[in-house]
């Protein structure tokens, strides 16, 4: 008998002792230390900290990526042909859409030209480069400017003596312009601030057309 009630009343004693352990029972200022759910918030924060940053950094990349769908294609073509005159050219131009209001590229192209005359006969070939740029202030206004650095060679044949006087050198140009936006085509009123004396350009203002696909 007193066997049973001996382990009776260890069984009773451990059987209270569980009842009474839990966890986070000891009452302690939110400020300290060994407040468990501080600890797990600070934990949180600067485990989140690097990804923010992470995303940042990513949402950065993205936006300066190169977009080929911004690619816009053109070309300058000129076909002038008669008897005594035969005017050709041709030049490829690519531009990137930057945003609705710019649009840059470069191009480069070739232009031969002949003429003939009872007193001589005159042909020329030039080869450029260019950078171009397209303002849009408004969507059907544009602003143009074309810097380019043509090498331009001649060859003047007079009818009378058959001999020929030949020609040779880099030609720059600055063309600036105004004008309108009609969809992918251009409108423009230039103008050759350069104005060298073997210009392609005409002297003054002249109309100019363009478009980009």
């Amino acid at each position: 008998m007193k066997r049973l009630l001996s382990l009776f009343f260890l069984l009773s004693t451990l059987s209270a002792g569980a009842q009474t352990i839990t966890y986070d029972t000891i009452r302690v200022s939110p400020d300290d230390e060994r407040n468990i759910h501080l600890n797990r918030s600070k934990n949180v924060e600067v485990s989140s900290e690097p990804l923010r940053r992470e995303n940042i950094h990513t949402a950065g990349r993205q936006s300066a990526t190169f977009d080929k769908s911004k690619l816009r294609f053109g070309a300058n073509l000129g076909l002038s042909i008669s008897r005594n005159y035969t005017n050709l050219g041709f030049g490829p131009q690519i531009g990137y859409q930057v945003n609705n209001y710019f649009m840059a590229g470069a191009g480069i192209k070739y232009y031969y030209m002949k003429a003939r005359t009872y007193e001589y006969e005159i042909k020329n070939n030039l080869l450029g480069t260019n950078l171009f740029g397209y303002f849009y202030p408004v969507n059907f206004i544009t602003l143009f400017v074309q810097p380019e650095l043509n090498y331009i060679w001649s060859k003047f044949t007079p009818r009378t003596t058959k001999d020929s006087i030949t020609d040779r050198g880099l030609v720059p140009s600055l063309v600036v312009g105004a004008g309108f936006r009609l969809g992918i085509s251009h409108i423009t009123l230039n103008y050759d601030l350069v104005q060298h004396a073997d210009s392609p350009h005409p002297e003054g203002f002249y109309l100019g057309v363009s478009a980009f696909f």
